[in-house]
């Protein structure tokens, strides 16, 4: 179901051109679609589940906003309550709307909210999920059903577009905490209140020429896991509720949730519904609250770029240590070499080599959104605002492609579930080198630097 909007908030991974018909405006288009899957589903997330779902809490959605600037650049956002998705799925569906809309990849952003209590796509964590060969088929049916979905979604929103205004602004709101607790032992996930964690909403709004609000976009650093392995119903958790709450609020406005760098941050507390329903309309009113006082208007300039860096992993495993993992009791280590050795049967060797998508959306001049692939942690956040001297750098995680965590190089040197254990779930070969932190910040810097020199594009 399309749905019209009058207001926006956009974060992470915009970009949108203004027309012709208007120069020095923008034109914004919003459309949605449900994507609860229509009968039981196996749930992505959580290795400890052991059946598909059991029904529908809160209906899952996608999103679409497209921009255009004065020049008619052009740009769209899409935003999944999903866990994730693989990018040669992205870049299939990019490639699609490509041709139906003439938007480029560079273009075309895809966030997923990382909701722990929707469908499980592609092959993501096909390691940690004990699906039946049935079970894995009805995935795949959704994942291709889902593709042709978000390629009408994105023509919706095309056809949608109007003269608005764009604004920028930040709240907080205090319920993520890092989830990265040091012990005798290593790191474990728990609730750190000591360690580093980042609780502020970047946002944007969208207002129509008659001044209605058309579209907000907004931005949370934090796992999207208030509910547990417990769960088998599908809902959009804290994101779902807020963009619902925030929706209700201000009748034909969209609501776009935008993940952040949130790999080492949970919601806290967590697990009931009651505390999504907390932490939801605690994220949804300190927005209502933001988004009635002054705003920063956004320029209508947009320039975009999309580049993919060669990461590194460690050394794989070798053919007699995979193996010999066969032998072992772990079912989730048996199985990751069973994937290891059905890759050196394909192609004769384990890749060291992660093309790691990098998507950068910059609004007029002071509003830059930079898009990673993966689980980034905070780290990165942090970095990035120091090196390119812009404290308002708006870090979007879960873009294009969620098939790892992304460790900073501190977090990699202290070790623990994100940079070592959950390759195995995520069927990474091995965890990632200790040049990884440098080649993706090294990569975003040059990324923004070149947008900022240049001009507008078609």
């Amino acid at each position: 179901m399309v749905k019209p909007a009058t207001r926006l908030i956009l974060l992470v991974g915009l970009c949108f051109a203004a027309s012709s018909v208007s120069a020095g405006s923008w034109r914004a288009g919003t459309a949605e679609v449900v994507i609860t899957p229509q009968h039981a589903l196996w749930m992505a997330g959580y290795a400890a589940r052991t059946k598909p779902s059991e029904g529908v809490a809160l209906d899952l959605y996608a999103k679409a906003l497209v921009l255009e600037d004065g020049e008619g650049n052009r740009a769209a956002l899409v935003t999944l309550d999903l866990l994730g998705f693989p990018a040669q799925w992205t870049d299939g569906v990019a490639e699609e709307i490509g041709k139906a809309t003439g938007l480029r990849r560079e273009q075309v952003l895809f966030n997923a909210s990382h909701t722990h209590s929707g469908p499980a796509l592609g092959d993501v964590l096909e390691v940690a999920y004990p699906m039946t060969d049935a079970q894995r088929a009805d995935v795949r049916a959704y994942t291709l059903g889902l593709a042709e979905k978000l390629v009408g979604l994105v023509k919706a929103a095309v056809a949608d577009m109007e003269i608005c205004k764009v604004s920028a602004g930040s709240t907080e709101v205090p319920f993520a905490v890092n989830r990265r607790v040091p012990t005798v032992g290593g790191h474990v996930i728990g609730a750190n209140r000591l360690g580093p964690v980042d609780h502020r909403v970047p946002f944007l709004v969208v207002d129509t020429d008659r001044g209605a609000m058309k579209a907000v976009v907004f931005g949370y650093s934090c796992h999207n896991t208030t509910l547990g392995a417990e769960n088998y119903l599908f809902h959009g958790d804290y994101a779902g509720v807020a963009q619902a709450w925030l929706e209700a609020r201000y009748p034909g406005a969209l609501a776009l949730f935008v993940n952040g760098a949130s790999g080492d941050a949970n919601p806290y507390p967590r697990g009931s519904l009651e505390l999504v329903e907390e932490h939801g309309m605690q994220l949804a009113k300190a927005l209502d609250c933001a988004v009635t006082g002054p705003l920063v208007p956004v320029s209508a300039t947009l320039k975009t770029a999309f580049e993919r860096e060669i990461l590194k992993f460690q050394e794989p495993p070798t053919r007699a240590e995979l193996e010999a993992r066969l032998q072992e009791d772990d079912v989730y280590r048996k199985k990751h070499a069973q994937l290891l050795l059905r890759r050196l049967e394909e192609t004769g060797e384990i890749s060291r080599d992660y093309p790691y998508p990098i998507q950068v959306f910059q609004l007029g001049d002071r509003v830059t959104l930079v898009a990673l692939g993966g689980e980034v942690v905070g780290d990165y956040a942090r970095r990035l605002r120091r090196e390119t001297n812009d404290p308002d750098l708006w870090l979007a995680g879960y873009s294009n492609d969620v098939t790892s965590y992304i460790p900073s190089a501190r977090v990699l040197s202290e070790g623990g579930y994100e940079p070592e254990e959950s390759t195995i779930y995520y069927g990474q070969p091995a965890p990632f080198d200790p040049s990884i932190e440098e080649r993706i910040v090294g990569k975003v810097v040059q990324m923004c630097g070149v947008l900022k020199d240049r001009g507008g594009r078609k």
